[in-house]
C-alpha cells in the first residue's frame, strides 16, 4: 500500500472519465494529477517529467479505432509516459472499459519501453470502468465507493512502491519541517509576513553574503536552509510510519545469519558511480571552477605553455611521474587521460569569495591499464598522496580516477583552461578528497637518528 496522499497521474482523452477516475483516486486517499489526451497529444503536459510519481492510471483508447489499433494505443501510452514520469519505480494501471486488453497492452509496452527510451513500469494493473459507471450515461450512476475499492484492490500488493514512496514521503516532509522551524520565529505578531521576509533575507545574506544573496536569491536560500535540512534528513529513520508500509518483499532478501547479496545484474562499478560521482550532460551548467567539478584537460592546453608554467613537465613525464610505475608505449599512454579537480573550501564556495581555486592533478585510467601500471606488487600507488576512486562505470567501460593530492595548479576566479567539464564528486567523496589532501599535506619533517 502507498502512504496516504501520494501524488498519482490519471491520463484520459474523455473528461467525463477523467473527472471520475480523480475523484475515485481522491476517495481512496491520493492527490491525482490530471492529463486530458486530446487530438493525439497531452493538454497542457509538464515542461520536464514530474519527479516521485510512483503510480500512473491511463485509459487504453485513447484514439479511436478499438482494438485494432492496439499498437497506436500502445505508443500513445507510451508518448504520454515519457512526458510524465520522471527516471525511476511506478506502476502503471490501466483505466478502461475494455480490460480484457490490459495483459496485450503491457505487452506492447514491455517489447517498445527499451527501444523508445521510457522507464518500464514494476508493475501492471487493471480497473474496469464498466464496474463503476455506465459509459454514456448520466453521471449520477457513478459509484465512486466502488471505484476506491478497485484502486486500493490493485495497489495492495505494491509493497515495493510503498517502501519508496513512504521515503520520498518522509524526505519531503524533512523539507516542509524545516520550514515550519523556521517560520515559527517569525510567527510571532501582527508583523508576521514582514518579519518572515524580513529573516529570509537576513538568513540568505548570511550565508552567502549580501553581494550574492543580491545576485541570485533563490541559491543564497537554499544555502540557508540547507544546514537545518541535513540535519532533520538524519533523523527521518527515527520517525514512526505508517503500519501499512510493508516490507515483507525486502526482507526476503535479508537471510537470517548473513547480510543481502548484490543482485547479479549490478555490479559495483555502476554503484560506485552512483554513489559517488555524477556524470555531466552537455547541457550541465557547472563550469570548472565549480566545487568538486572533475574537467578533462583538452589536447590543445596539454603541453601548451600554461600547462608547462603550472606543472612543470610535459605530459609523458607528468604521468609517469605521478601515477604510473610501469614503461607504457605511446599508444597506451594516449588512452590515459589527465583532467583537474576542483578542490577549494567549502566556506569560500558557500560565501562566494573564492580568491583562490585549487585545482588537484588526476588521470583517469582504464580498469585494463590499471592493475598492471598504476599499482606496484605491494599493491602501493606511485606516490602516498593519491587518492583512487575505485571502479567507476563511466561511457560503457570501467575507470579508475586518480586523484594526486601533491600536484596542483592554482587559477584565479575568473581564469579557465582548456578543457570541458565531465564529472562531478558528490559530498561524501568531496570530503574524502580534502580529509586525504589535508593529511597529505600536513605530515610533519623529523630529524630522527638511528646507529
Amino acid at each position: 500500500m502507498l502512504p496516504a496522499y501520494t501524488r498519482v497521474v490519471a491520463i484520459d482523452d474523455v473528461e467525463d472519465h477523467l473527472q471520475k477516475i480523480v475523484w475515485g483516486l481522491c476517495k481512496a486517499g491520493f492527490c491525482p494529477v490530471p492529463f486530458l489526451f486530446e487530438d493525439g497529444m497531452l493538454e497542457n503536459p509538464p515542461q520536464q517529467p514530474l519527479v516521485g510519481i510512483r503510480l500512473v492510471f491511463s485509459d487504453i483508447h485513447m484514439v479511436s479505432g478499438g482494438a485494432a489499433n492496439e499498437v497506436l494505443h500502445a505508443n500513445n501510452i507510451i508518448s504520454c509516459l515519457k512526458k510524465i514520469v520522471n527516471e525511476g519505480p511506478y506502476a502503471l494501471i490501466f483505466w478502461s472499459q475494455f480490460p480484457a486488453e490490459a495483459t496485450r497492452m503491457a505487452q506492447l509496452i514491455n517489447e517498445r519501453a527499451v527501444e523508445s527510451g521510457m522507464t518500464l513500469p514494476l508493475a501492471f494493473g487493471q480497473v474496469d470502468k464498466n464496474r463503476v459507471f455506465s459509459v454514456g450515461h448520466a453521471a449520477d450512476e457513478f459509484d465512486a465507493v466502488e471505484l476506491r475499492r478497485l484502486i486500493i484492490e490493485q495497489i495492495k500488493d505494491f509493497h515495493t512502491l510503498g517502501v519508496v514512496s513512504s521515503w520520498d514521503e518522509r524526505v519531503s516532509k524533512a523539507a516542509a519541517h524545516t520550514t515550519n522551524q523556521l517560520f515559527k520565529l517569525a510567527d510571532t505578531d501582527a508583523n508576521r509576513v514582514k518579519n518572515w521576509n524580513n529573516l529570509l533575507a537576513y538568513l540568505s545574506c548570511e550565508a552567502l553574503g549580501a553581494n550574492q544573496a543580491r545576485q541570485n536569491i533563490k541559491n543564497a536560500l537554499d544555502s540557508a536552509l540547507l544546514p537545518l535540512l541535513e540535519d532533520k534528513l538524519t533523523q527521518i529513520g527515527h520517525q514512526t510510519e505508517s503500519d501499512e508500509i510493508n516490507y515483507t518483499e525486502i526482507n526476503a532478501f535479508i537471510p537470517a545469519t548473513k547480510g543481502a547479496k548484490r543482485p547479479k545484474t549490478i555490479n559495483c562499478e555502476r554503484l560506485n558511480s552512483s554513489y559517488l560521482i555524477e556524470e555531466l550532460r552537455s547541457n550541465n551548467q557547472y563550469e570548472m571552477h565549480d566545487r568538486g567539478i572533475v574537467t578533462e584537460l583538452s589536447g590543445e592546453y596539454i603541453n601548451s605553455g600554461a600547462f608547462i608554467t603550472a606543472f612543470g613537465l610535459e605530459d609523458r613525464a607528468l604521468k609517469e611521474k605521478e601515477f604510473i610505475w610501469a614503461k607504457m608505449v605511446d599508444e597506451q599512454l594516449r588512452r590515459l587521460k589527465l583532467h583537474v579537480v576542483e578542490a577549494g573550501p567549502e566556506c569560500d564556495h558557500v560565501q562566494g569569495k573564492v580568491s583562490t581555486h585549487r585545482y588537484l592533478l588526476a588521470l583517469m585510467v582504464p580498469q585494463s591499464l590499471f592493475a598492471d601500471n598504476c599499482i606496484n606488487d605491494k599493491n602501493q600507488y606511485r606516490n602516498a598522496s593519491i587518492l583512487d576512486s575505485g571502479p567507476l562505470h563511466l561511457n560503457g567501460d570501467i575507470f579508475h580516477l586518480l586523484i594526486s593530492c601533491r600536484c596542483f595548479m592554482a587559477l584565479a576566479p575568473s581564469k579557465k583552461v582548456g578543457g570541458r567539464p565531465v564529472l562531478r564528486l558528490r559530498k561524501d567523496f568531496i570530503n574524502e578528497l580534502t580529509h586525504h589532501y589535508t593529511n597529505h599535506a600536513r605530515r610533519p619533517g623529523v630529524m630522527r637518528f638511528h646507529n
